[in-house]
């Protein structure tokens, strides 16, 4: 079975509402076991100044709310690359785990952007008639979205999610700039200052 029950995190999403918020999973700060590499999924130049590493779960309505915030992120910064890892929490999000493995068979078509940005637009219709209705928008095989549950694409979105609880993870969002845990409620202002502090 996908991702043991027994070995996953227990805690769901956290709110990012109030920019005080620091949830319980940034009380234990580990900085990023498994550093950025050819296998990662990249937004941005690949040889950027700065990384920031988000652990997420395309059904989480807490990461469809940071993933606006990262892409002006880069927009306002050339110099910053943003890595999206699986971390499907299917204890709370039924339709995360099979989001993760289209989301892989996209990559394998190099689509995974276009898809990702598809499903965090509608995070409330992540079902196969709306998988199917991507492929066809994608311009690929509705089959390789619906029947993606091969060992090759669950390994991915099983080596993502260990290498996140080996970091602290234990919900999602979870950002890392440059390997270090970022901390509290992720605006736009704090995320530069991450950055700059990075950079420096």
């Amino acid at each position: 079975a996908p991702l043991d029950r027994a070995a996953r995190p227990r805690r769901s999403t956290a709110p990012l509402d109030r920019e005080a918020d620091v949830v319980a999973w940034h009380d234990h700060r580990m900085d990023l076991v498994l550093p950025v590499g050819p296998r990662d999924h990249v937004r941005g130049p690949r040889d950027a100044a700065v990384t920031v590493v988000m652990y997420g779960d395309v059904e989480c309505p807490y990461c469809g709310r940071v993933e606006p915030v990262l892409r002006q992120l880069l927009e306002k910064r050339p110099e910053l690359r943003l890595v999206f890892r699986h971390f499907p929490l299917i204890d709370v999000h039924p339709s995360a785990y099979s989001a993760a493995l289209a989301l892989e068979a996209a990559a394998e078509a190099g689509r995974f952007w276009e898809l990702h940005d598809l499903l965090f637009a509608d995070q409330e219709h992540l079902g196969r008639r709306q998988l199917a209705a991507y492929a066809g928008q994608l311009g690929l095989d509705p089959d390789s979205l619906l029947r993606p549950a091969t060992e090759r694409y669950d390994q991915r979105v099983r080596d993502d999610y260990d290498s996140g609880v080996a970091s602290g993870v234990e919900g999602t969002p979870a950002l890392f700039v440059d390997g270090l845990r970022f901390q509290g409620g992720p605006s736009l202002a704090r995320l530069e200052a991450a950055v700059d502090g990075a950079l420096a």
